[in-house]
C-alpha cells in the first residue's frame, strides 16, 4: 500500500504524457463524453424540477367535502368529523363554516361576491377540508366519504391533478432509465479510446510485465488517465449547465408557467448538479479506462 501511494505521482505525469501524445484520441473521447454529461445534466435539471413540481401540487392536494344542511349540531359535526379522521389514509380534517367559505370566496374574486355575506344570503355550505398521506388514494378516499350520512358531496382538483402527477412520475422513472444508458454508453465510449491507446503500447505493457510489474502498477496509470478524459469532457457540461439554469432562473423568475411550477432555487440546487456531473464524468472515465486494460492483464507468465 505505501508502494502504491509513493508510485502515483508517475503514474498522474505518465497518465498526463499519454493525454497529450494522444491528444486527438482524447479529443474525440472527451468530446463524446461531454455531450453525453451535457445530455445527463439536463436531465437532471429537469427531474429536481419535477421533484419541485410534485411536490408544490401535493402540498395542495385537498378534498372538500360538504356537509349537508341538516348537520348542524355540533355534537353531529364532530361525530362525522371523527367518522372522516378514521379512514386510514386521511391525515388531517378541518372543520369550514359556510361564513368562512364564502369571506374566502370574496378575498380571492373581490367584493362582488359581498353582496352575498348579507343576512341569510350566503348560498354556500359547511364544509370539511380534508388532507391525504398519499395522494394516489385521493379518488377512493372521496368514493368513502361520499358514502357517509350527513355528506353531500365530496370533491378535489379532478382526475387532471393527479394525471399530472402520475406524468411526473412517469418522467422521473424515464429520465433515470435514459441517464444510466448515457452513463454506460459513456463508459464504451472511453473504453474504445483507451483500447487504442493501449494497442500502441503493448509492448511497453510486456516489457513491464516481465520485469515483475503487478497488475495495478499497469492499470493505475490508465485508469487515471481515464478520470483525466472524464474531468476535461466534464468541463464544459458544469459551466453550460449552471450558466443556463441561472439565465432561465432569472427569466422566469423562479417560477415556470404558474405559481403551480416553482423552480428550485438557483443555489445550492446547480452547485450540487454541478459537482454530480464532475463526478459521473471522473467515474465513467475510470470504469471505462479500468475495463479496457483488464484484457491485457489476463495472461500468464
Amino acid at each position: 500500500m505505501i508502494q502504491f501511494f509513493r508510485s502515483l505521482p508517475s503514474h498522474f505525469a505518465t497518465a498526463w504524457r499519454s493525454i497529450i501524445r494522444h491528444i486527438s484520441l482524447t479529443f474525440s473521447s472527451a468530446t463524446a463524453v461531454t455531450v453525453t454529461l451535457l445530455i445527463v445534466g439536463l436531465l437532471v435539471l429537469i427531474a429536481g424540477n419535477i421533484n419541485s413540481f410534485t411536490a408544490n401540487i401535493e402540498q395542495d392536494f385537498q378534498i372538500q367535502a360538504t356537509i349537508s344542511p341538516g348537520v348542524v349540531e355540533d355534537k353531529d359535526i364532530e361525530t362525522l368529523q371523527q367518522q372522516i379522521k378514521n379512514i386510514k389514509e386521511v391525515e388531517s380534517c378541518t372543520f369550514s363554516s359556510k361564513d368562512a367559505e364564502l369571506q374566502k370566496l370574496i378575498e380571492e374574486n373581490g367584493e362582488m361576491f359581498g353582496y352575498y355575506a348579507q343576512e341569510d344570503r350566503n348560498p354556500l355550505y359547511d364544509v370539511f377540508i380534508i388532507e391525504l398521506n398519499d395522494h394516489k388514494q385521493m379518488e377512493a378516499v372521496c368514493s368513502s366519504i361520499k358514502q357517509l350520512d350527513g355528506i353531500v358531496d365530496a370533491t378535489y382538483g379532478g382526475e387532471g391533478i393527479t394525471v399530472m402527477v402520475d406524468m411526473f412520475d412517469g418522467l422521473r422513472l424515464g429520465g433515470a432509465v435514459f441517464v444510466l444508458f448515457l452513463g454506460f454508453l459513456a463508459v464504451l465510449l472511453i473504453k474504445n479510446t483507451i483500447k487504442m491507446t493501449i494497442q500502441t503500447r503493448q509492448e511497453e505493457i510486456a516489457i513491464m510485465r516481465n520485469v515483475g510489474a503487478s497488475n495495478w502498477y499497469v492499470r493505475t496509470p490508465f485508469v487515471i488517465e481515464g478520470m483525466y478524459i472524464g474531468i476535461l469532457g466534464a468541463i464544459i457540461p458544469v459551466l453550460l449547465i449552471m450558466g443556463g439554469y441561472y439565465f432561465v432562473y432569472e427569466a422566469f423568475g423562479g417560477v415556470f408557467l404558474s405559481s403551480m411550477f416553482v423552480m428550485v432555487d438557483f443555489w445550492p440546487f446547480a452547485g450540487y448538479v454541478g459537482l454530480l456531473i464532475l463526478l459521473i464524468g471522473i467515474a465513467v472515465g475510470m470504469v471505462g479506462s479500468s475495463l479496457a486494460v483488464g484484457k491485457y492483464l489476463r495472461w500468464k507468465r
